[in-house]
């Protein structure tokens, strides 16, 4: 199974699923690594500071 916060795997015993309520359906159950990922997704490009100006 993997993070859907990380998209690393998780070890046995290590996965915190947090159900999420749907406004007109289901909903979904997400899962990540409990206490945290060791390692985080990263932004390929920031915004630029002057954008907008």
């Amino acid at each position: 199974m993997n993070c859907d916060r990380c998209d690393q795997p998780i070890p046995d015993g290590e996965a915190e699923r947090v159900p999420v309520h749907g406004g007109s359906g289901a909903g979904t159950t997400v899962v990540w690594h409990r206490g945290g990922c060791p390692q985080s997704r990263t932004h390929p490009v920031s915004y630029p500071l002057g954008r907008g100006r």
